[in-house]
């Protein structure tokens, strides 16, 4: 089985990584589409060429068929991706896979996105694609794909990974609950510029007392916000809930 993980960044998506790559019969992949998002793009993001050296850039399918030989060597594999490299995918391809949306209330996505790269755009949030493809899978597999919401996890993980688990019919295992501090193995090369907060984490961090509103965002950002929010409450009344 391929546990296809389409997230936005900053959504709690590298803890459930995390979370998979504790099960025995799992193995996980991360962002393997990163480098040919950056090559398209050719915007300046740390490790930039390191990035783009070390990984396929240029052909989607060599990525899928290396997704698929891991797949037969162990059982499950779970593919983490950021939703704004899917138009990199070859979707026929999707279809064969067990797609998982990953959301999250934006307030707390930019606020978190702002302290490591202060130039938050609707894009960046990958929520229209996220829209994009969750339609399109729909509407193609007449079924509704997966979706659990950052936040929920957060309040409460077993409740939310048993429900996942049963959705994709395999056992949920209490080892998912929790890793080891610092790095894994599986780590992207970006991981020391972006990780650092799983990194110092030992399982899923609880939410904050205080939650956080429009109103701590930058002024600059609300209207990033503001077209985001429906957008998320669309993804959000399909989400599994704690």
């Amino acid at each position: 089985m391929i546990i296809y993980l389409i997230s936005g960044p900053r959504n709690c998506s590298t803890a459930l990584m995390y979370s998979f790559s504790q099960r025995p019969d799992t193995t996980v992949i991360d962002e393997p589409f990163y480098g040919m998002w950056l090559t398209n793009n050719n915007q300046p993001q740390p490790f930039f060429d390191e990035i783009v050296q070390s990984m396929e850039c240029y052909n989607s399918d060599k990525i899928h068929d290396l997704i698929e030989e891991k797949e037969k060597l162990k059982g499950n594999v779970f593919a983490k991706n950021m939703a704004n490299t899917v138009k990199y995918m070859n979707r026929r391809r999707l279809l064969n896979y067990h797609p998982l949306f990953l959301i999250r209330d934006p307030v707390d996505t930019i606020i978190s996105h702002a302290k490591i790269y202060p130039h938050v755009s609707a894009e960046d949030l990958c929520l229209e694609h996220q829209i994009e493809l969750y339609d399109w899978l729909k509407a193609t597999l007449k079924e509704d794909p997966l979706v659990i919401d950052g936040n929920e996890l957060r309040k409460d993980p077993i409740s939310v990974l048993t429900q996942v688990c049963s959705r994709l019919n395999i056992p949920f295992m209490d080892q998912m609950l929790s890793w080891p501090v610092g790095s894994n193995s599986a780590d992207g090369i970006w991981s020391k510029a972006w990780y650092k907060g799983v990194h110092s984490s030992s399982g899923f961090i609880p939410l904050p007392l205080i939650k956080s509103t429009r109103e701590d965002i930058p002024n600059e950002i609300i209207p990033v916000y503001d077209q985001a929010l429906p957008l998320y409450q669309k993804l959000f009344s399909y989400s599994i809930r704690a």
